[in-house]
């Protein structure tokens, strides 16, 4: 066999990417496929009482180099493993369903579902504002069925759509960190039907729906993805050529995307991404790009940004993959915390600063990107079309992520109610997508705080567009005493930092040709007063102003 023939070669260019082995459409299907470029055989093995049976396959060919196909189909409800060489039966790695865990055989998954979203044409997510969703903990049964039945709420508070927390299939003993199974459901949440019907529900309540990918633990030493070829670099088992350290903050190895055999890596990637946007009709996905670094010519980043905007072409609806990890969209908490909590610090202006380039996002502020994310986007345009970078999260939802850090910070619902509208005001008002949390936005609680902060998330996002519209307008961010104001075109932020209520001369620090500021919204409305010029604003409770002759 040939170094071609065992999958051993560099990525294709961008402009003509391989062939689909057999058919994308049907990876994971009903017939078995597996990259496994290193195996002088490899068998589907169908467990039966006393004695498996064992089914030879085939290679593919060598316009498809590494990968091995069985000779007939398996009806939905087959368990069946895959056996490398004779080796030890191992599940499938694009297992679509493992009822008994993460070792055990892959159940084939039939693929029908009831649909009735045939008239939702997406969400634009560019600009959109979000709603985490962490499936464990948003609804005390914790299942993708009981979340479904807040949506309608969800809806209600103005967002554009749930970003939902990573879904992928683990051990529920040792968590995901010890590996997870990209293609398949977590079963305690409810598996893939649940699933489909989470996001059929959410389309009925108008909201698109974004799935984190946790792609830091999709090769881990403990899936055995070794049997089958070099998924990994950096692994104990694995090959060790090229090895670095995995994502940053982990031990994990880390995807091969730019080594040799990475052929096979990648269109494993690639099809997980294809499966969740087309078979279960999801609007966009969450990248952990961290983990997707590459320093092949060809990022995988812009590969699989052509490959989800050809989908979506043939889909009829638009398609988003945003890119997240570790410091990239957690800013504001830090910076807006730190001005809370010492309003009279002598490293105010500091504070301010970062408010304004890394909270608001200035025009003149650079953004951090990887180099493989910056090379994605300078590849086509069409790549760049579905590549959403930076965000802004609020805590709840920086700590519900893959790479969140360990120990970040107490829980945010013990914060009072001002802080937290602060933080919503701030969010709402960045120059980033702002992905929101359930302790700030507390939907489907009924007592009057909750209530309180969904009703001002949804006065914020209502504001939104006006915001966004002058996205590209530079940030001003000023100082008064202990009243902090954050301005963008026609837009503004005022907020008394300290304990006591304070007044503030808007027109002379925010001088405008735009005609006079206003009141858009406020937190405490009964205490925000603007006259003559002169904002009084009680202590902590922001208030968004707006130019009254605005473009």
């Amino acid at each position: 066999m040939t170094a071609a023939d065992r999958g051993l070669k560099e990525p294709v260019e961008l402009g003509a990417p391989p062939p689909a082995p057999g058919s994308r459409d049907t990876w994971p299907g009903t017939r078995p496929l597996v990259w496994a470029p290193r195996a002088r055989t490899v068998d589907v093995v169908l467990p039966r009482p006393g004695d498996d049976e064992r089914r030879p396959m085939r290679l593919v060919g060598a316009h498809e180099p590494g990968y091995w196909r069985a000779d007939e189909e398996l009806p939905p409800g087959t368990d069946y493993l895959f056996s490398v060489d004779g080796g030890a039966p191992v599940p499938d790695p694009c297992s679509p369903l493992l009822p008994s865990g993460l070792g055990g055989p892959t159940r084939v998954l039939d693929p029908a579902f009831a649909w009735t979203d045939h008239g939702w044409a997406g969400r634009a997510l560019a600009q959109a504002v979000l709603l985490h969703v962490d499936v464990a903990t948003f609804t005390p049964a914790g299942t993708l069925d009981a979340a479904a039945e807040r949506l309608v709420a969800v809806a209600a508070s103005g967002v554009a759509g749930v970003e939902l927390s990573p879904v992928a299939a683990f051990d529920a003993v040792r968590g995901p960190a010890s590996g997870v199974r990209l293609f398949a459901v977590h079963e305690p949440y409810g598996g893939p039907r649940a699933l489909q019907r989470f996001v059929d529900a959410a389309h009925a309540a108008g909201l698109a729906v974004v799935l984190d990918l946790p792609h830091r633990w999709a090769v881990a030493d403990d899936l055995g993805l070794h049997a089958f070829g070099p998924y990994a670099v950096g692994s104990r088992i694995g090959p060790r050529t090229g090895a670095r350290p995995g994502p940053a903050g982990t031990d994990s190895p880390r995807l091969n995307l730019d080594g040799s055999g990475s052929r096979g890596p990648r269109d494993f990637l690639v099809a997980d991404a294809e499966r969740w946007l087309r078979d279960f009709h999801v609007d966009g996905l969450l990248l952990d790009v961290e983990a997707l670094v590459d320093r092949s010519p060809v990022p995988f980043l812009g590969e699989l940004a052509e490959r989800v905007h050809a989908l979506g072409e043939r889909l009829g609806r638009p398609l988003t993959l945003l890119t997240d990890g570790p410091g990239r969209s957690d800013r504001l908490t830090s910076v807006v915390h730190g001005i809370l909590a010492a309003p009279g610090d002598d490293d105010r202006a500091q504070d301010l600063r970062r408010l304004a380039q890394h909270v608001f996002g200035a025009n003149d502020a650079q953004p951090w990107r990887p180099p493989s994310l910056r090379r994605a986007r300078r590849a086509t345009q069409r790549a760049a079309s579905v590549l959403v970078g930076d965000l802004t999260r609020l805590p709840a939802a920086a700590r519900a992520v893959p790479w969140s850090p360990s120990g970040c910070g107490p829980a945010t619902s013990a914060r009072s109610e001002d802080e937290r509208a602060c933080l919503l005001t701030f969010a709402l008002l960045a120059g980033t997508p702002p992905v929101l949390d359930t302790e700030h936005v507390p939907v489907g609680q009924d007592d009057a705080a909750s209530r309180r902060l969904v009703a001002w998330a949804r006065t914020l996002i209502g504001l939104r567009p006006e915001v966004t519209a002058e996205v590209d307008a530079p940030v001003e961010v000023h100082s008064d005493g202990e009243v902090m104001l954050g301005r963008r075109g026609s837009a503004a932020v005022a907020l008394a930092t300290g304990h006591a209520d304070a007044v503030v001369d808007v027109e002379r620090l925010l001088a405008t040709d735009r005609g006079p500021w206003q009141v858009a919204a406020a937190w405490d409305p009964d205490q925000a007063r603007l006259d003559g010029g002169r904002l009084a604003l009680a202590a902590r409770s922001p208030v968004v102003l707006r130019a009254a002759g605005r473009a």
